[in-house]
């Protein structure tokens, strides 16, 4: 299991909540701005980490084919 940063957006939405707060006094717009963006950034979050994931997964990959064929090359030149 990969380890993941998605989480991070509870603390920044609770923050968000308590700043709406802070400026309105609204109690319910407080817990519904906290609610949104925790979970709007909680699923920006894991999308951009699964793009990043696939992204050096076939780097890794591609990498490991160069390393493979440069070996086979002096394998063969020997």
């Amino acid at each position: 299991m990969r380890k993941t940063y998605s989480y991070s957006s509870v603390v920044i939405g609770v923050l968000v909540g308590l700043l709406v707060y802070a400026s309105s006094e609204n109690t319910v717009l407080a817990i519904l701005a906290a609610v949104g963006v925790s979970v709007v950034g909680f699923i920006l979050i894991r999308m951009l980490e699964k793009v990043l994931y696939k992204a050096a997964d076939k780097a890794a990959d591609k990498a490991a084919g160069a390393i493979r064929k440069a070996a086979e090359k002096r394998q063969n030149k020997q």
